[in-house]
């Protein structure tokens, strides 16, 4: 019994599940509001764009990279699949265009990092940079409005199904995805070997640059199809969306227990962490806390987590 519940204080998982559930008793008791069923479902609604992406970052995080650039794929995708359906082509054949667009984005990102020996976090920058532009110009700065079949709209973006909203049921189902690939897959294995220790992955037979690439590769998949999602909630997008977007879910990582050295995070961590995020900044708006305030206290929760991760990583070493 001593060893089970030891085991339990070193997953880091259930100290950030014990913090979520005092959190929530908290703005259930500050506010009259907080737990009732439609704040719930529009808690789950707010984060269920973001956590699409929090998934694949955990995972790139895990192999020791970061995305800056998630943000401005989610608005270059965005673009292209609304300016395509308004010139004529199919909804459905657009999404897919715009999949195809944010692997491509991603591919890029893998490329010039992993074959050209750059440091992740330089490259996603630039190309955060040059997404965004590339979105501004494509739709001349002028967000795009869409009008779209209700089929197309009911499976994505739809506000509730089963008294769900479509878009959580999209985040739930990524999460069972990518919790598959990263704890039973043999990719998902390689994936923690590469950011343990590279150079030992490298000579034991893994193919790390393949790993780190094919990472990037499925951020930029998560990206766009949050992108698309989140058109068809608003039947709009604008160029200047997602701006934030990579600091949040990296943030949500972090906080879910995801190491910034590598090897070490998982699904579920990042899953509640992401829930977490989303309690924080609802429960604040509730209480009727300043804009300006809020991102102060978000900005020192990241600031703690990545600070506790540092901490437990050098305890554990």
């Amino acid at each position: 019994m001593k060893e089970f519940i030891s085991s339990l204080r070193l997953r880091r998982e259930v100290g950030v599940l014990a913090a979520f559930i005092g959190l929530c008793l908290f703005f259930s008791i500050a506010t009259n509001t907080f737990l009732t069923v439609p704040n719930i479902l529009n808690i789950l609604r707010q984060v269920s764009i973001t956590g699409l992406i929090v998934m694949f970052m955990t995972m790139i995080i895990i192999s020791t990279d970061i995305d800056l650039s998630v943000g401005s794929i989610f608005a270059a995708v965005g673009m292209i699949v609304a300016i395509l359906f308004q010139n004529g082509m199919n909804i459905w054949l657009a999404s897919l265009v715009g999949l195809f667009a944010g692997a491509g984005f991603g591919l890029i990102n893998g490329v010039v990092t992993v074959k050209g020996g750059l440091p992740p976090f330089i490259v996603t920058l630039g190309t955060q940079m040059i997404y965004r532009g590339f979105a501004l110009v494509i739709s001349g700065g002028a967000p795009a409005s869409v009008r779209l079949p209700e089929s197309f709209y009911n499976v994505t973006g739809a506000r509730t199904f089963l008294n769900l909203p479509v878009p959580a049921l999209w985040f739930v189902a990524t999460t069972l995805v990518a919790g598959f690939i990263l704890h039973k897959t043999s990719y998902g294995f390689k994936v923690y070997a590469t950011g343990g220790n590279e150079e030992a992955s490298r000579l034991s037979g893994i193919n790390t640059d393949r790993i780190r690439i094919t990472n990037f590769v499925l951020i930029g998949i998560a990206s766009a199809l949050a992108s698309i999602i989140q058109m068809a909630y608003l039947r709009g997008v604008t160029p200047t969306a997602g701006q934030g977007m990579e600091l949040t879910a990296i943030a949500s990582t972090v906080i879910g227990g995801t190491s910034m050295f590598g090897g070490v995070g998982t699904i579920v961590g990042a899953f509640i962490g992401t829930l977490f995020m989303g309690v924080v900044r609802n429960g604040l708006v509730l209480m009727g806390t300043s804009a300006y305030l809020i991102e102060l206290i978000i900005g020192g929760v990241l600031i703690f987590a990545v600070w506790f991760s540092t901490f437990s990583t050098r305890e554990k070493r």
